[in-house]
């Protein structure tokens, strides 16, 4: 009875979180979105330094090469610049799932220490569930954002 319930109450989650992911990339402070458009136009000036090297390179200008150079530098601290504001704003956003999922994997800790089998399931469910919902606010807050430069993990995680 106990894992029914346990397993129903997972897939409701689970729905949930699905509809809220949606939600929550439309309601995100305007601070953070302000940062993920401004990490956006970072991220096409990097591509379009990129590509005004390549042209230089390919024509042998040295002196365009090394100011291109310098430009990609200057536009990759940019962006770093720019994903430590993001990762600073949406830390009121992040904090309460951290904290929640740290909560659930201190009880899982405790009742696996006291060989409470009967709450360790339970505890699971809830370690689980803490892990979706900091993961949908990270994909809300990160997602889509390093994709052009080495996939969905090209920034740090917090």
């Amino acid at each position: 009875m106990t894992s029914k319930f346990l397993s129903l109450s997972i897939v409701v989650l689970a729905a949930s979180l699905v509809a809220l992911r949606a939600a929550a990339q439309s309601t995100l402070p305007a601070n953070v979105q302000a940062d993920r458009a401004t990490i956006q136009q970072d991220q096409t000036l990097v591509q379009n330094t990129v590509q005004q090297l390549r042209i230089d390179e390919a024509a042998g200008n040295s002196s365009a090469v090394a100011a291109d150079r310098t430009a990609l530098r200057l536009a990759h601290m940019k962006t770093g610049q720019d994903f430590g504001q993001l990762r600073q704003d949406a830390q009121p956003i992040l904090q309460p799932a951290q904290a929640a999922l740290t909560a659930a994997l201190t009880q899982l800790y405790s009742d696996q220490h006291a060989n409470n089998a009967s709450a360790v399931q339970t505890d699971q469910a809830a370690v689980a569930a803490a892990e979706t919902q900091l993961r949908t606010d990270r994909e809300a807050i990160f997602g889509g954002l390093g994709e052009r430069f080495g996939g969905p993990h090209s920034h740090r995680r917090d």
